[in-house]
């Protein structure tokens, strides 16, 4: 064989010439998305409408990968920073924010309205406060502001998501394969509100522990709870009583599923009579409880109940005495979040109806015609039943909820979702592209370590959803100890299937379950 020594030495040279090309495209930020962002972010232009707080930078941290930060005020109103990883994966992902919103939170851990981990996964992702400053339970900033309720209501979707895709047209030079949007709590109630208002911003919505029935749960349920309980005087329960309540419930519903493993899987299978637990005549007072403590707890777990006795609105379940003390029993000089943010609410009805605030809670009657009369349900409630258009922009909607929440109680979000399986014409149609899924045991949005497997990242589960179509019949959530290491796994069935146990099998396994 002959060999031609000029061709041999341009093939070397070439070949050299474009390892050191690539050698050099790698060093300067060769993304996996194939779009070299070595200078890209200092030189990121502002949206006409968004003021940059301070000039974009790359960010070098030992938790996080190498990303641009940009911070900056979009229509002179709402705070964000965006995170753009220089190793991007193609997704966008805008967070929710809990509460009323008011903060900025872009380092908050975990997955609850958060960035920080989709962005180790690649995520270029955006956080914002809705528009205002305040603490998450306050409502003054609406009063005379129906411009800023209506950003927090539902507008901030529109307005935030459209800026977070300008900038990662203007960081990587082209668009996001696919955009997502998660959240909880009040984020899950912007996810369920982006599926029925707008559902051609987003391929994936993940929706958590959403407060999608404000009238009803921060309403309703959020002002019987209060007068009920005595909140905004006396609180009636101290907060070291609800370690003794926690323990009458379990002995009482824990094994009704079959297993005795300090989870109630349905909390609707088991009823607890609280007077059975009232002090004897020698009993310890700290260990029992008084006679008003108990019916008191008798009508809290009952449901709300209006002037002649009707039940308007769902309560607590059992099973939520976990975090109740955290959420709804405080002290007089520290109410329970929930009590401060069904105040807030009142106070949005009663300046919207009467120009002023109203200092303690109200009759239920007077609760069920303001909300009647009031603007406020229509702009904020996520209630409409009709999510065709999922179907038609192709999207996929993720409800999760937990049974032992004792602030987005769970019945309303079954009740819309059996509502939303009605107005599509059956379970199968509706779950082409919503599903909902109750997680046993688990409380309110990751705020509290859960005794029970509750650990997950929804946009996992939603990438393979819309990017492979695998449709999640179920996931498996884990529990982890404090160093996190796996204890218990369990499959979260889509309802209305739940996790039925395999007698014989070790019951921490997933495997050890199959959903019925």
């Amino acid at each position: 064989m002959i060999i031609d020594h000029k061709i041999l030495f341009v093939s070397v040279i070439f070949s050299l010439i474009i390892g050191t090309y690539s050698a050099t495209a790698i060093s300067e930020g060769y993304s996996k998305n194939n779009v070299n962002v070595g200078d890209h972010c200092n030189h990121i232009s502002a949206p006409n409408n968004v003021t940059f707080e301070e000039t974009p930078s790359w960010q070098d941290t030992k938790e996080l990968p190498r990303y641009c930060k940009v911070k900056g005020l979009i229509d002179k109103r709402i705070r964000f920073e965006m995170r753009l990883p220089k190793d991007w994966n193609g997704r966008f992902m805008m967070a929710g924010c809990g509460g009323f919103c008011g903060g900025l939170l872009p380092d908050k851990p975990g997955y609850s309205n958060t960035i920080n981990e989709a962005l180790k996964r690649g995520y270029a992702a955006i956080s914002h406060d809705s528009g205002h400053q305040a603490k998450s339970w306050e409502t003054e900033w609406a009063y005379q502001d129906p411009e800023a309720f209506e950003l927090w209501a539902h507008k901030v979707l529109p307005v935030v998501s459209k800026v977070g895709n300008t900038l990662v047209k203007s960081m990587y030079k082209k668009q996001a394969n696919y955009k997502y949007f998660s959240g909880c709590s009040n984020g899950g109630r912007l996810g369920l509100i982006a599926a029925q208002r707008y559902p051609d911003l987003f391929d994936g919505i993940a929706a958590g522990g959403a407060i999608l029935d404000l009238r009803s749960t921060a309403g309703l349920w959020g002002n019987w709870m209060i007068s009920q309980t005595g909140a905004e005087e006396t609180p009636i329960l101290p907060k070291n009583k609800v370690v003794l309540i926690k323990k009458e419930v379990m002995a009482k519903c824990d094994a009704i599923d079959g297993l005795k493993d300090g989870i109630i899987d349905d909390p609707r299978q088991c009823n607890v009579n609280f007077s059975q637990f009232q002090c004897g005549p020698d009993e310890n007072p700290e260990t029992c409880l008084t006679k008003v403590q108990s019916e008191m707890l008798n009508s809290l777990y009952d449901g709300v109940r209006d002037d002649s006795g009707e039940i308007v609105s769902p309560s607590l379940s059992l099973g939520s005495e976990h975090y109740s003390d955290i959420w709804l029993f405080g002290t007089s000089k520290m109410p329970g979040w929930g009590v401060r943010a069904s105040q807030g609410y009142r106070q949005l009805l009663s300046n919207d109806l009467f120009g002023k605030e109203t200092p303690y809670s109200i009759s239920t009657n007077t609760m069920l015609d303001w909300i009647k009369r009031s603007s406020i349900p229509a702009l904020s409630d996520a209630l409409d039943t009709n999510l065709s258009g999922l179907k038609n922009s192709n999207a996929k909607l993720m409800i999760y909820q937990g049974w032992s929440d004792p602030l987005v109680i769970p019945t309303p979000v079954i009740n819309y979702y059996d509502k939303a399986v009605e107005h599509a014409g059956g379970l199968e149609k509706l779950k082409e592209n919503a599903r909902l899924f109750m997680l046993p045991g688990w409380g309110h949005c990751w705020e509290r370590p859960s005794e029970a497997p509750d650990q997950f990242d929804p946009l996992k589960i939603l990438e393979r959803w819309v990017e492979k179509n695998e449709s999640p019949e179920s996931f498996v959530a884990e529990q982890h100890d404090d160093e996190g290491n796996v204890i218990r796994s369990r499959p979260i069935c889509a309802y209305p299937q739940v996790a039925e146990y395999k007698s014989g099998e070790d019951p921490d396994k997933a495997e050890s379950y199959m959903c019925k």
